[in-house]
């Protein structure tokens, strides 16, 4: 059970010297309760690659930036897609809260099990509902993934990725960055549109329910499919900007059609500060707390999202560790300005 805090790692195979996988700023295998939090991590081919397993795994107050292909490099034989975070084959619960990130895809997410919580997104979901099986003998054969007792190693069953069963609350999305190919979909790993209309794919938790006619007697060869479907997704208190889209599941969100957001991150006086008018543009939008209450469980685990000792998370402290009041504004900072020093 690791931390990984308070780094500055850059140009990691960002211009593809290495072909293959296993190339990120930070790339673990069964990322089993590891925090990684106040890192600077950009300019590599990915940011943080969390591979199988990332049970009770917390991604928390990081800054990414950059995290793609310098312009104009074409993808090297057998190099890997670029991100932020790529999450792969994990059937969570996998924690990502409080983070900035900026590159063109922000989150890879060819599992189950996430919750996005307070995160500054300028990027696209890519790999939603893809990316989880091989292709063997011309056939598709899913890969089954190991889940663990709660907070232990100990190995408590095996199964496929079903998909689904994600949570977004109170982040800031952003199309940022242009829309070159219109043809790209949420399941390729280029995607670039950024927003969680992805999760439109997924049920609710009514409509996923609805479908095992709870309270009558089973009709297990009607239900199959069922239980072989997708999980529920849940989006609530998200703000989205410079269409940036929005999931059909959005229940409290700000959508702003009107004003253009700028988001910018320069250097001055050797620090990095990140300029944005966002913060201008809440009027009177705030949203509630998010705890661990708020979130769930986790399906395939059946594990809280919580911390690695069992106990509940309250998201009252924000990317820089101040407080945040009854009344959260969405994003990774408690207070807004048009200048926030995050490095």
């Amino acid at each position: 059970f690791s931390t990984i805090e308070d780094c500055h790692i850059h140009h990691v195979c960002n211009s593809q010297q290495l072909g293959g996988a296993e190339t990120a700023g930070i790339k673990l295998h069964a990322a089993i309760d590891v925090t990684i939090r106040r890192n600077h991590i950009h300019n590599c081919i990915m940011g943080v690659w969390c591979d199988w397993e990332a049970q009770g795994a917390r991604i928390s107050q990081n800054l990414l930036h950059d995290n793609q292909r310098p312009e104009g490099l074409p993808q090297a034989q057998g190099a890997m897609f670029s991100n932020d975070i790529f999450i792969e084959v994990g059937h969570g619960p996998t924690l990502i809260d409080n983070n900035v990130m900026l590159s063109k895809l922000s989150l890879a997410m060819p599992s189950e099990g996430l919750a996005l919580v307070h995160n500054l997104m300028c990027g696209a979901l890519g790999l939603v509902n893809s990316g989880v099986d091989s292709i063997v003998n011309d056939q598709r054969e899913p890969r089954y993934t190991p889940y663990h007792i709660r907070h232990r190693t100990e190995v408590a069953g095996f199964m496929t990725i079903l998909h689904g069963d994600d949570r977004f609350y109170n982040n800031i999305i952003v199309q940022k960055h242009p829309v070159t190919d219109e043809a790209r979909t949420p399941q390729d790993n280029d995607y670039e549109v950024a927003g969680t209309q992805p999760m439109d794919i997924f049920p609710s938790y009514d409509e996923w329910i609805a479908n095992f006619m709870m309270g009558q007697e089973p009709d297990m060869r009607a239900l199959a499919k069922y239980h072989f479907g997708h999980l529920p997704a849940w989006v609530c208190g998200n703000a989205y900007f410079n269409g940036a889209t929005v999931s059909r599941h959005e229940t409290h969100g700000l959508v702003d059609t009107e004003n253009e957001v700028t988001v910018e991150l320069v250097e001055k006086d050797g620090k990095c500060v990140l300029k944005t008018n966002v913060y201008g543009l809440f009027r009177d939008f705030t949203d509630g707390v998010i705890t661990t209450d708020t979130l769930g469980c986790a399906f395939e685990p059946e594990e809280r999202f919580e911390n690695t000792d069992g106990t509940p998370i309250t998201f009252d402290r924000d990317y820089l560790g101040a407080h945040r009041g009854l009344e959260t504004l969405p994003g990774p900072f408690a207070e807004g300005g048009d200048e926030i020093v995050v490095w």
